[in-house]
């Protein structure tokens, strides 16, 4: 467009004897495409409408599907057949390094077609116009991350600060614009670095007067350490904090003495940020203060807060072969920029296009380690401005015994009526409770009936393990079923599962009490 400008709006007024001219002509057409543009802009938004995925056809190919997309100025982008090209042909594609993350980007564009002579324009023969103009696109690729508040009206629900800025990393702190007094808030801490960037290590305190986490402590403790061999180049921590009883109070969050320790690679930087992310501590509905600011804003307010250039359809993670790359991973829409048809989500049941106040209810859960000898609590507490219920549970810390920590319980293996000897049944999986990481499974098997019911704390006067001929033909002998017990670990799950092996024909219902053991 050459004006990009929607306002104010004019029209032709035609009248016998008008002289039309070029002029006339183009603001007809602006009229009209200005009006739809508007509209679009301001009901739709900007995004993805339909389609528009990118995937990898090969290691350094990419394909770009058909769809339709509406840019930050309510223009149409229309891909009407599939785009396959090369990545290092698309522009903006550098050669500098090739372990990286680019940015395939998609914009609006125009280009003439039909070149004819223009009689007018020149004496000379060789000077053309175009008799028309195409709609079309360009794709190109951006190798930064767009700022975090270009999209959307972000400002209106969060508040987002920059901690920390080097030329290789950045370090984002990003929390809800509002809270309710005694609400809870995410805290999230967004990390990004550049490919070339050295493996980082982070820690910093925040301290605040208006907010606790869930141990009840004003001083937050932030740390990250990048995992060995991680090809990632973008991280976020959460952490759930807790407002205090401060009705129409801006809360603060800063960082305790303005000092963050920072190791890049092998550099440890003494950092310092002055930085204080702020929310707003207010009584009444939150939903409500943010419809009314977004209903407050101007058309120019409108307009100008969403003046991203293009829309970001993939994020393409590249790898180095040699004096090569190769496309790692797509990840398409990263930054989430769709538009939503409302009538085709309710009738998929994802929008029910009902108020808040007709009795849509939401619900917040959150932990609390107690000491190992408390009671488990529940604390529930209903914001009814809100409709909304926060649920804080209290778990009781596993029980250390001997620098150890240990939990136990009972499982049941149902196996068929006659078994052939040697045939093998296996458990569910079964999660331990003490975490991730390796732990000592210990596992035997108990004589119970079928109606007795045996509970968690307690079980039955004989528990058999390892081999049962060494009770066997004595007064210790064992009358429940003869199996041989396996267990195996998943320690990154935090699970297990035990497994048997039937030593007769007879087994029925076998039950194994296991106990688990791990270094504290």
């Amino acid at each position: 467009m050459k004006n990009s400008r929607y306002y104010p709006c004019e029209r032709n007024r035609y009248f016998y004897g008008k002289l039309l001219t070029v002029r006339d002509f183009e603001s007809e057409q602006k009229y009209f495409n200005d009006k739809r543009r508007l509209i679009n802009k301001l009901l739709h938004g900007s995004g993805v409408v339909c389609g528009l995925q990118v995937v990898a056809v090969d290691e350094k190919t990419i394909s770009v599907e058909t769809g339709m997309a509406l840019d930050y100025s309510g223009r149409e982008i229309v891909v009407a057949s599939p785009v396959t090209q090369k990545l290092s042909m698309i522009d903006g594609f550098t050669e500098n390094d090739y372990t990286k993350a680019v940015y395939l980007c998609i914009a609006y564009d125009e280009k003439g077609k039909e070149p004819v002579h223009s009689i007018a324009g020149s004496h000379s023969d060789d000077v053309n116009e175009y008799n028309r103009i195409q709609e079309t696109y360009r794709l190109f690729i951006k190798e930064e991350a767009p700022q975090p508040a270009e999209h959307g009206f972000s400002r209106l629900l969060e508040n987002l600060s920059l901690i920390y800025l080097d030329n290789q990393i950045k370090i984002w702190h990003k929390v809800p614009r509002y809270v309710n007094p005694e609400g809870s808030i995410e805290l999230l801490v967004r990390i990004e670095k550049s490919v070339q960037a050295p493996m980082i290590e982070l820690e910093y305190e925040i301290a605040s007067e208006h907010f606790q986490d869930s141990d009840g402590k004003s001083d937050i403790k932030i740390s990250f350490a990048e995992p060995e061999n991680s090809t990632e180049t973008d991280y976020e921590l959460r952490y759930i904090l807790n407002a205090g009883n401060y009705p129409d109070t801006m809360g603060k969050l800063s960082i305790k003495g303005k000092k963050i320790k920072l190791k890049v690679g092998d550099q440890v930087l003494d950092a310092s940020s002055d930085t204080v992310s702020t929310i707003q501590i207010i009584e009444e509905s939150i939903r409500e203060r943010i419809l009314k600011n977004y209903l407050n804003l101007s058309l120019d307010q409108y307009i100008e807060s969403t003046a991203a250039p293009c829309i970001y359809l993939a994020k393409i993670s590249l790898l180095q072969i040699g004096h090569t790359y190769m496309i790692d991973r797509v990840e398409p829409l990263p930054f989430g920029e769709y538009v939503y048809n409302t009538s085709s989500l309710y009738a998929l049941g994802l929008f029910e296009g009902r108020s808040n106040k007709g009795g849509d209810f939401s619900a917040k859960a959150s932990t609390v380690i107690l000491p190992a000898e408390a009671e488990p609590r529940l604390d529930a507490r209903y914001n009814a401005q809100n409709n909304e219920l926060n649920l804080k549970l209290g778990i009781p810390r596993s029980q250390a015994l001997n620098n150890s920590l240990m939990t136990t319980g009972i499982t049941d293996i149902e196996t068929e009526e006659n078994p052939r000897a040697g045939k093998s049944y296996f458990s569910d999986e079964i999660e331990h409770g003490l975490g991730p990481g390796p732990v000592l499974i210990i596992a035997g098997v108990e004589e119970s009936s079928e109606e007795e019911v045996v509970e968690i704390s307690h079980h039955s006067e004989q528990i058999f393990f390892g081999a049962y001929e060494v009770f066997h033909k004595s007064p210790y002998d064992s009358l429940g079923p003869r199996v041989a017990i396996g267990t195996v670990v998943y320690p990154q799950k935090g699970t297990f599962r035990i497994g048997i092996k039937s030593q007769r024909s007879k087994l029925g219902k076998v039950r194994l009490r296991w106990w688990a053991y791990k270094s504290e």
